[in-house]
């Protein structure tokens, strides 16, 4: 894998958005009980809360975030 792609600015941002969107589920994590909250639990939500700090993230490493 060619390490100089991590090194640019819009995969930085998204990985950043990724992360971020992640550790807000992470919350609901650590409030589970047990492993049958796992198919309770909102994945649809989730997923979309990931992609979006992915778009969010990369958008804001080009720039973009400050016009929207």
């Amino acid at each position: 894998m060619d390490m100089t792609l991590l090194q640019h600015p819009v995969v930085k941002g998204a990985l950043a958005g990724f992360v971020t969107a992640a550790l807000v589920d992470f919350a609901a994590f650590r409030s589970w009980d047990d492993f049958g909250d796992v198919k309770t639990y909102n994945w649809n939500t989730a997923l979309f809360r990931w992609v979006q700090g992915i778009v969010v993230g990369a958008l804001t490493a080009l720039g973009i975030g400050a016009a929207a």
